[in-house]
């Protein structure tokens, strides 16, 4: 069977609950009042119900995108098709993903019934629901079913690591740990020992997920480590000094005389020189409350991120974490990116992209935030979507010996340079090296003669990956701001030691 559901956006029958909107969104908006309009495409098959496109769709709401994950499928008691799938609302031109489970039947004939939806997770500080509801389909329609499609989404769950629950796990309490996460605010959580993914489930307010395995998940700032840093590294193979590239030449709307000398590589760092005050090393704060994440076209996002900081001191120098700074960077590698490939290059579609698709990542990963406007700039500074398995996928590739990881802007990133350690955010804890962070730990405390350096990817809310010395990465996404993991280090050392005893 395959079936094209159509909806065109109204308001539904729903009943919610709100836990958490400190930027008054509902109240101001209403934005749980309409449900976005879509059209799914679905295939279903040996008890598997599968869209044939699981990316971020953009819709015509105000407030909201749509994704759909793949699910199952099964015949009910009077003979109808029944199918749930998982699905996720996504703010608009945001990162947040509230994720939820859809229902809905197929009679003999053909025809759809009411479709019932329940969303009762998410990973997002600002805004938590519960929301239940009843939507009706415009339209049904018969589609050609693709065998391609359906042979694509087997084979990508048959690329998919096999999990092993987390509780099997030796120094399993140290894990996702209450004491560092609160259980109430974490989405999913998972260690690698080098051969094994030990997986938490997904937990929602309404008990386990059905779907862990395709929760929507969003990178917040892992996009800076994982486009922006990508990026410079698979550029650098065929531009040796790209890092040195004046943000000028490639940045028009930059023009003002702050930013001479001001290079790719500063803008990777967040070492530009730029900030509102020298004690912080991170100032994101000061762009939210400046409206940032608020301007949607490129034209008013670029002009923001020019102006918004005063020059303060020579670049390279200081570390002041700007998201700003990396949509610049992501304008000047996009804009150099075309004048090496013509006016339709797009460096996430033509340079990341294949290299997700290499890696056999979900169809999560194959779209990414953009300016709303025609020139549909790539943002690299959040917006990218992905599953466990994809976390898992990208961390084992930043781990094995490779063409990017053995040199250049991702070995220094990874820790790889003993000379080259990063700038400081905090003295003797934590560092800023080419869009990853890193943790400094003391040797002693890990039975190692020197200090041990851990990178790590880490984003808004509450998200961390971090990648040991012995080969093995834990990774949590929550949504209470808190960054704490040094229980999962020491539970990692002590599992197969960082360093070899003397």
């Amino acid at each position: 069977m395959a079936k094209r559901i159509t909806f065109k956006g109204a308001p539904s029958q729903r009943k919610f609950k709100i836990s958490e909107d400190s930027l008054e969104m509902n109240k101001n908006f209403k934005v749980l009042d309409v449900f976005p309009s879509f059209s799914l495409d679905i295939l279903i098959k040996d008890s598997k119900a599968i869209p044939v496109n699981q990316s971020v769709r953009s819709t015509q709401n105000l407030n909201w995108d749509i994704q759909f994950g793949s699910g199952q499928s099964w015949i009910d008691d009077f003979g109808n098709t029944r199918s749930s799938i998982p699905f996720a609302l996504v703010q608009k031109n945001q990162n947040c993903v509230h994720n939820g489970v859809m229902v809905f039947d197929f009679d003999f004939d053909g025809q759809i019934s009411n479709i019932l939806y329940q969303i009762a997770a998410e990973t997002c500080s600002y805004f938590k629901f519960d929301l239940i509801g009843i939507i009706q389909a415009e339209s049904v329609n018969d589609i050609e079913f693709s065998e391609t499609d359906f042979l694509f989404y087997v084979e990508s769950q048959n690329s998919i690591t096999s999990v092993s629950n987390i509780n099997k796990l030796d120094e399993k309490k140290n894990f996702g740990s209450p004491k560092e996460v609160s259980p109430e605010h974490l989405t999913v959580y998972g260690f690698h020992d080098g051969s094994t993914h030990h997986r938490s489930l997904c937990k929602t307010r309404s008990g386990n997920y059905p779907y862990c395995n395709a929760m929507l998940l969003p990178s917040f700032s892992l996009a800076k480590s994982l486009v922006a840093t990508m990026s410079l590294a698979l550029l650098e193979k065929d531009y040796p000094n790209i890092m040195n590239e004046n943000i000028q030449d490639h940045v028009p709307a930059c023009k003002q005389k702050k930013w001479k000398d001001v290079r790719f590589k500063h803008a990777l760092n967040m070492a530009t020189g730029h900030y509102f005050d020298k004690k912080w090393y991170s100032e994101d704060w000061y762009l939210n409350n400046k409206g940032f994440s608020l301007n949607y076209t490129h034209k008013d996002r670029i002009k923001f991120a020019c102006s918004v900081f005063s020059k303060k001191s020579p670049p390279g120098m200081k570390l002041s974490y700007h998201s700003s700074d990396t949509y610049i960077l992501g304008v000047g590698l996009n804009n150099f990116y075309k004048s090496k490939n013509g006016d339709n290059a797009d460096i996430y579609k033509d340079l990341i992209l294949p290299l997700w698709k290499q890696l056999n990542l979900s169809q999560a990963t194959y779209e990414i935030r953009r300016s709303i406007d025609f020139i549909r700039h790539p943002y690299m500074e959040y917006g990218m979507f992905m599953t466990a398995d994809d976390v898992l996928k990208i961390g084992a590739f930043f781990m094995e010996q490779n063409e990017l990881t053995e040199k250049g802007v991702l070995a220094d990133a990874l820790q790889s340079n003993a000379n080259q350690r990063g700038l400081t955010a905090i003295e003797n804890i934590l560092y800023y090296n080419n869009g990853f962070w890193a943790k400094k730990f003391k040797g002693s405390g890990l039975n190692c003669p020197e200090d041990v350096w851990i990178p790590f990817m880490s984003g808004f809310g509450g998200i961390t990956v971090a990648f040991m010395p012995n080969q093995t990465m834990y990774y949590y996404f929550s949504d209470n701001q808190e960054y704490s993991w040094d229980r999962a280090v020491n539970a990692s050392n002590r599992m197969s030691p960082f360093c070899k005893s003397n």
